[in-house]
């Protein structure tokens, strides 16, 4: 972050596209809630002067007259002077302009040069690996470079460090072993957006090991790859469910593995696993077969084109429907293990999808926590949520819709039962706060 106090605090740049106009009318939103917070701090930038002045005027008319006050700036990723200035004049950049292989890292090499920190909602490791060049430059500036700021991968990196952080605690000095981590998608509501689509050859199918980010991965420390305690298609006792694959643990388990490798005193030997629960072993098997051809088609950048021309996938820009993003919601259960003990955290999220209304919300807080100062002791360098925030972010997102229940009695917690339970709305129980706040 910059020594001297800048123009905005945040900059939200790719303002105008489906998840970026997301987190526009959440800082509406926020600005109408939060009295701390002044729009003159604030600025939305896009390539589009007319689409960046048309979004003003919608969230002006639908949200708060303030938000006319937010301040507009026009300009691409490829345009230098204009990173420069946009870099120069604030304290974060939170960057929705994807691919991050194609356009984040010119943005990333300005925030470094300029001295503003930087978020995304990143889920590609390419990229991600390409951004680890510029950690050494970074952490000597004190600029931190937070990626996956959204549901990939806030509720899994935070859930993880909560639960090392409880089962160390409890295991005491001798709890020297190895935590085994399995997170575990429930009951959830959601769609996809043309962006992720678009971005979808970056992540699927590309052969990364999980601990690529790792800064200690294949060290001769006694940390390296760890045995997987669990398969697809096997019963998993802690949450009674039987297990299919996640399309997203390549993504969230790269950054938490990272966070393990930047908190090594803390984490110590780790294994982080993620999968999707279903109830029958039947519909594990089932499920692991779909996500087999739902990775075999995103993989194929002709396979996506066919689908995108013939309307079956969204195009860039098209997403979930507002019923679907207002309705939408998540239950996922993370437990962990070390040497008999056991916990869960159990993470919801209420008034909206997790990967487009929720994520806007959780990337949004977590810059106005990097523009606020928080994560100061975590020095500079390319980051993670949990390493850079940790606790602080957790706490904040609750006004989000996104909370974190931890359990030492795993029995209690049910993933198919009342704790996870929604409405006919969709909504499922919700704080006043955060229905005021999520967008």
């Amino acid at each position: 972050m910059a020594a001297q106090p800048r123009k905005f605090d945040v900059v939200i740049f790719g303002a105008t596209g489906f998840t970026g106009s997301l987190a526009c009318e959440h800082l509406a939103r926020r600005l109408v809630s939060d009295e701390k917070l002044s729009p003159t701090k604030f600025a939305i930038a896009a390539r589009s002067s007319e689409k960046v002045e048309s979004l003003k005027q919608r969230l002006s008319q639908e949200v708060s007259p303030c938000f006319s006050s937010v301040a507009s700036l026009v300009g691409d990723a490829s345009d230098e002077d204009f990173l420069k200035d946009m870099c120069s004049s604030t304290s974060c950049v939170l960057s929705y302009v994807g691919p991050y292989l194609k356009y984040g890292l010119p943005l990333a090499r300005a925030c470094v040069e300029h001295e503003c920190d930087y978020c995304d909602i990143t889920g590609e490791a390419t990229f991600q690996l390409e951004l680890l060049k510029l950690h050494d430059e970074a952490k000597r500036k004190g600029v931190k470079l937070v990626t996956s700021c959204g549901y990939d991968s806030v509720p899994f990196d935070l859930a993880s460090l909560q639960l090392v952080r409880n089962l160390r605690k409890r295991a005491g000095p001798s709890g020297g072993g190895t935590v085994c981590v399995q997170a575990c998608t429930g009951p959830s509501k959601g769609g996809v957006s043309g962006g992720t689509i678009d971005s979808a050859g970056s992540f699927v199918g590309v052969s990364l090991d999980n601990r690529c980010l790792d800064p200690l991965s294949g060290e001769a420390d006694g940390v390296g790859p760890s045995p997987r305690p669990f398969s697809s298609r096997q019963y998993h006792p802690q949450s009674g469910t039987f297990l299919a694959p996640s399309v997203m643990e390549p993504v969230n388990a790269k950054v938490v593995y990272r966070t393990r490798g930047l908190l090594p005193d803390l984490f110590g030997d780790f294994v982080f696993q993620q999968f999707t629960s279903t109830k029958t072993r039947l519909g594990a098997w089932a499920l692991t077969a779909a996500m087999g051809v739902i990775e075999a088609l995103l993989g194929s950048a002709s396979v996506r084109n066919f689908l995108i021309a013939r309307g079956v996938l969204p195009k860039p820009g098209e997403g979930p429907s507002k019923e679907l993003r207002d309705t939408g919601y998540m239950n996922e259960y993370v437990y962990g293990d070390l040497g008999g003990l056991s916990a869960v955290v159990h993470v919801k999220g209420r008034g909206g999808d997790p990967g487009y209304k929720l994520t806007s919300a959780m990337s949004l807080q977590t810059a106005l926590c990097l523009a606020a100062g928080e994560g100061a002791g975590s020095g500079g360098g390319v980051l993670t949520p949990a390493s850079c925030l940790g606790e602080a972010l957790a706490e904040k997102l609750e006004a989000c819709g996104v909370t974190f229940e931890l359990h030492e009695d795993v029995s209690s917690v049910q993933v198919f039962g009342a704790s996870s339970s929604i409405d006919a709305a969709g909504a499922g129980v919700q704080t006043e706060k955060a229905k005021a706040n999520v967008v």
